[in-house]
């Protein structure tokens, strides 16, 4: 019985601090929710928690709405989402009622059209990775890939599903079906420690009361008890302000807009799943990927490259621009490359680091003596060979699975060039701005000098595991690097040599 109770209990604190995390949102200087629910009345399901928008788009450019939240929250992984149990009601505990139906009665009701709103299941539960859910369930997102699904005829894989589907369901043709399923996503959620450490930097950047360390008792916890008791369910963000001004969390703490224009590229959703609280405009590449895996490699020259150079093409010369990277490390390389000393430009970096968001922002004349500069080694592959590839090694040591890499694929290098710092690589190895700035032109300079004319003329190879305001920078340098073709490791394989190639530069068309 015990047990039950505390499960329970977990549960209700796990939905509850969802709530205060979207709650905090309403303070977000451009946040664009005008409005959140707990317990919704009105909505029968995925009521548990619901954020309305004001001026939000979806990735494809409809208007977004709503966002409607089922929080399933369990104690052990000893479960997992199948595409059966998305027609069980037992799955969800209910008794007659399946989450494929909950959704249906909440997308007839709120998003006729598909695209009105998102209905979103989170729970630290995971899609089963042997169930055929799997195979079209994407983490970059959530979403269902209907592609994938539409595959083969009603006797194929993907054919049996969407015929059960389409009869647990009363739905008369595929076309209903894809409309009931293109606003569904199916979100992996944190452990409750991870959602209460998410919640306190929140509360912090809200100006409310965070949490300390240890305690027994969370206030927010219970008031989201004592909210759903009084009978309100929605609040706007003077009723949250109020309501923490009574029960002294308020700290005074003023927000204002930040005077730089704050934009952001995302090809990752974890931790950048409210990006667009941040920033006054946003490129979203999570539609081109699965996870860290591109949906297909020719993405990267045909969709992803030309998308960079048009969003960043709108930014105006003299304009001061916060540039938040939560993307491939190729992507923030080319967005570099596209916003390079000519586009005039006043760009800084918001590098997340362990010590939380910092700006990198180069000063004009940063004290060189002050960092750690570069140390450089060549290794003779092919004399008859023109390539030269360098291996950047900054949080991670590279070098080993380059050379892998190269020797699998026989491509045609003549030397390969490692670049490390003094004190072995770590995620603290660059220590601001200035440092990523100068590493930057160093390693041009080095490049420029050490290239013969002939491997100047022929291609340049990047593998690098650096953070992202490194990459940007260099990007921006990159320019005198001729032809330039970047990797990507597959962090979700992690086998030896793991790398695709992403973009190159300038873009052969």
């Amino acid at each position: 019985m015990a047990r039950a109770i505390a499960a329970r209990i977990q549960g209700d604190d796990y939905q509850a601090r969802w709530f205060w995390i979207q709650a905090c949102r309403l303070f977000t200087p451009l946040t664009k929710v005008v409005k959140v629910a707990y317990e919704a009345n009105g909505v029968k399901s995925f009521d548990d928690v619901v954020v309305h928008y004001d001026g939000m788009v979806d990735d494809e450019g409809s208007a977004l709405l709503a966002e409607y939240y089922q929080v399933k929250f369990h104690v052990t992984s000893a479960g997992a989402f199948t595409w059966q149990g998305m027609m069980d009601p037992a799955f969800i505990n209910a008794s007659s009622i399946s989450i494929l139906q909950r959704l249906k009665n909440a997308q007839q009701k709120f998003a006729p059209n598909g695209t009105e709103a998102h209905f979103i299941l989170y729970s630290p539960w995971q899609v089963h990775p042997d169930d055929p859910l799997a195979e079209i369930h994407s983490v970059a997102d959530g979403r269902l890939d209907w592609h994938r699904l539409l595959q083969g005829g009603d006797r194929s894989k993907m054919g049996r599903i969407r015929k059960a589907w389409r009869e647990h369901l009363k739905l008369g043709s595929d076309e209903e079906l894809k409309v009931l399923l293109r606003p569904l996503r199916i979100l992996l959620g944190k452990t409750l420690t991870e959602l209460s450490e998410k919640l306190n930097d929140k509360l912090h950047q809200a100006g409310l009361k965070a949490i300390e360390e240890g305690v027994l008792i969370h206030p927010y916890d219970d008031l989201a008890r004592r909210l759903i008791q009084s009978g309100k369910t929605e609040f706007v963000r003077s009723d949250i302000e109020a309501i923490c001004r009574r029960e002294n969390l308020w700290m005074e703490i003023p927000t204002s807009k930040p005077s730089a224009y704050q934009v952001g590229i995302r090809s990752f959703l974890r931790w950048a799943e409210n990006l667009e609280d941040e920033t006054d405009a946003i490129l979203d590449f999570l539609r081109w990927f699965d996870g860290r895996n591109i949906k297909s490699p020719e993405l990267w020259q045909e969709q992803v490259y030309p998308e960079i150079q048009y969003f960043l093409a709108a930014l105006h010369p003299g304009q001061i621009c916060h540039l938040h990277l939560h993307a491939h490390l190729s992507i923030a390389f080319a967005a570099g490359y596209c916003l390079n000393s000519k586009s005039g430009i006043d760009v800084a970096i918001v590098q997340s680091t362990r010590s939380g968001q910092l700006i990198w922002h180069p000063t004009i004349n940063p004290n060189q003596d002050a960092y750690p500069v570069w140390t450089f080694t060549e290794e003779l592959l092919a004399e008859e060979d023109l390539d030269i590839a360098i291996a950047i090694a900054i949080t991670h040591d590279v070098i080993q699975d380059v050379k892998f890499y190269l020797a699998q694929t026989q491509l045609p290098i003549r030397r390969i060039i490692s670049a490390t710092l003094p004190g072995g690589a770590s995620p603290r190895a660059i220590l601001d701005g200035d440092h990523a700035k100068l590493l930057a032109e160093q390693l041009s300079n080095y490049l420029k000098t050490r290239r013969t004319i002939i491997e100047r003329q022929n291609k340049l190879h990047i593998f690098a595991a650096a953070p992202n305001g490194l990459a940007f920078f260099i990007g921006q340098v990159a320019h005198s690097f001729g032809i330039t073709v970047l990797y990507e490791y597959d962090f979700d394989t992690n086998l030896p040599g793991a790398y695709q190639p992403s973009i190159t530069l300038p873009p052969l068309y």
